[in-house]
């Protein structure tokens, strides 16, 4: 049987974070997020952590990456997908990209290569769900791996030894 792409609305930053949280829960194997800052309203919710946790517990080949324009912010005032990231380093990866021009500032969210979170650049409170949509979640993850090629490490990410 097959499904049908669905298209709605969701409002930024809530319940774009429940949505955010719910997706990831339905995840099987894959989430990556692009976001200029990973706002803490919309991805520091202890919902999409425990999430990304059941993830990565469920599969050995699970995967959370994370591409972000500045760590200054995540860094200066914490946030629970750094901190899961410096805990499984091997399977949470935060990446920075300052600058690039086919990155146009949009906060996209790709679970599984079939759903996407889509807040456009520029918009402040809306932005878009897309579920059993293949094409466009492989258009956006395309977007990915290309702005992932560009990116670096950002030693202010790492966990600090002691």
């Amino acid at each position: 049987m097959q499904t049908e792409n669905t298209l709605k609305a969701v409002d930024y930053p809530h319940p774009f974070d429940e949505v955010a949280a719910e997706l990831c829960s339905a995840a099987r194997r894959y989430v990556a997020i692009l976001s200029p800052e990973l706002e803490s309203a919309a991805f520091d919710t202890e919902a999409l952590d425990d999430a990304l946790r059941k993830l990565l517990r469920e599969s050995a080949q699970s995967e959370v990456r994370i591409l972000i324009k500045s760590a200054a912010a995540l860094v200066g005032r914490g946030h629970r997908l750094l901190n899961l990231a410096r805990r499984m380093p091997s399977r949470v990866h935060i990446r920075r990209l300052r600058e690039h021009p086919e990155w146009k500032d949009e906060t996209v969210m790709i679970c599984d290569r079939d759903t996407v979170l889509f807040k456009p650049a520029g918009s402040l409170d809306k932005a878009f769900c897309e579920t059993d949509a293949r094409p466009a979640a492989e258009q956006h993850l395309d977007l990915f791996e290309n702005l992932w090629r560009y990116s670096e490490e950002d030693p202010d990410l790492r966990a600090l030894s002691v």
